[in-house]
């Protein structure tokens, strides 16, 4: 633990400019307010799901936050070479477009939904297909990049377990579990979780149908280890070679936007946390410590709020 307090203290002290911190977090505040207060992204699921549009506003929802956290990077640090790079502009609109694509599971979720065995267990095996799909969308084209641009210079960003060491990140998930009993009690944190319990009509009432809830759950945990490998794999070590520190934050701002939509405090949470395991990933080449803590996490969530719901 005394070598992670030690990369987060060599990044406030020598990496960090306070005002740069400042203008992040003031310009998330506005972004964050503007969604919790207009319901933004219930308004854009209700009008526009399962449409092409739904991807496209998703799109900029997640270009934005990205693109403002590079353009303070470099009116801060005063480096405004990177807007000159063509690599630079293609990554910008690049990484917020793969992550847009996931949308077009729900594009094509009638079609995936009609393949699938009917009856009552046919939404069940809907929700776990359409896991797997998402994330190959993920995959599969920063797989290509990988392959064209990095593959000879790192491993599969972060898929290493060189210089990691798992004692820390297991600290840091048990300081997470007392957050998250009592964020548990909270209504609208026991609105948004288990998300297990939405397989009607499947019942956990029904002994026969627990075990689809526990299948589930497995396949639930595969979103966060993919959504691992793109925030602090793919968004800080492919970018990191390139432009340095100045990866980290906006990074951060990028995945506040992907939390829209559930608790505010998780939301506001998940800044803090993105970055602190953001910049365990940069000093150390893995993501596995932050898969561990990711996925320890949500599933400590979804199970916390079982129990609310069935005692």
């Amino acid at each position: 633990m005394k070598k992670i307090l030690g990369f987060l203290k060599d990044y406030l002290t020598k990496e960090l400019k306070p005002w740069f911190l400042v203008s992040i977090l003031i310009f998330l505040a506005g972004y964050v307010f503007i969604e919790y207060r207009f319901d933004c992204v219930d308004w854009l699921y209700t009008r526009h799901h399962n449409t092409i549009t739904y991807s496209v506003i998703q799109y900029i929802i997640f270009l934005i936050p990205f693109a403002v956290g590079y353009l303070l990077y470099s009116f801060f640090y005063k480096d405004w070479k990177i807007w000159q790079r063509p690599l630079f502009w293609f990554l910008l609109l690049f990484a917020p477009l793969v992550f847009s694509l996931r949308s077009f599971v729900n594009y094509f979720s009638d079609e995936i939904y009609d393949l699938l065995p009917t009856g009552r267990t046919a939404y069940f095996y809907y929700r776990c297909t359409a896991v797997i799909i998402r994330d190959l969308v993920i995959v599969l084209p920063v797989l290509v990049y990988w392959w064209a641009m990095d593959k000879n210079k790192m491993p599969f960003y972060g898929f290493t377990l060189k210089n990691y060491d798992t004692k820390p990140y297991l600290v840091m998930l048990g300081i997470m579990i007392p957050l998250v009993v009592l964020a548990s009690y909270q209504s609208d944190f026991l609105h948004q979780y288990p998300k297990g319990f939405n397989l009607d009509p499947l019942s956990m009432d029904n002994p026969k149908d627990q075990k689809y809830f526990f299948i589930y759950e497995l396949f639930y945990g595969f979103d966060f280890i993919f959504i691992e490998y793109f925030f602090r794999g793919f968004l800080l070590l492919a970018f990191y070679r390139h432009f340095g520190w100045g990866c980290l934050l906006p990074m951060a701002c990028f995945y506040v936007t992907i939390h829209f939509g559930k608790p505010l405090g998780e939301t506001i949470s998940s800044f803090f946390g993105g970055t602190i395991l953001g910049i365990l990933a940069i000093r150390t080449g893995s993501v596995a410590g932050g898969i561990i803590v990711h996925l320890g996490v949500a599933w400590l969530m979804e199970y916390t709020a079982m129990l609310h719901k069935i005692l």
